[in-house]
């Protein structure tokens, strides 16, 4: 995804994320996170345009925040191969509570004054 598409500005952080759909959810890593979306680390990563539930802890908060997501894009494995980049997947957020969002807001708030731009 191409910097002029994006249009929150991505948070290194490190969460414990679980994604999935109603059968089944997977537990990996969301290695940055902004406003709109987070990429999830994974050798798995779900095809384009999957619909999945993601959830996910924010520090000192215990409740965790819920949110329906899409793939937008993936780092599959087997292309990367050779190059520095994570295998994974882009998730955009397409559904949050109020709630939820001022609780994230807060987080990326707090981390963004400890990243240099």
């Amino acid at each position: 995804m191409g910097e002029d598409k994006r249009r929150a500005q991505r948070l290194d952080t490190k969460l414990e994320v679980k994604y999935g759909d109603i059968t089944s959810f997977i537990s990996d890593y969301a290695m940055n996170i902004s406003r709109g979306g987070m990429f999830i680390s994974t050798k798995s990563p779900l095809k384009t345009g999957t619909s999945i539930s993601v959830e996910f802890v924010i520090p000192d908060i215990k409740v965790p925040i819920k949110v329906k997501g899409t793939i937008l894009w993936i780092n599959d494995p087997q292309q990367i191969k050779g190059t520095n980049l994570i295998p994974g997947m882009g998730v955009q957020f397409q559904s949050l509570s109020d709630d939820d969002q001022k609780k994230l807001n807060n987080f990326i708030d707090k981390i963004s004054l400890r990243q240099p731009v």
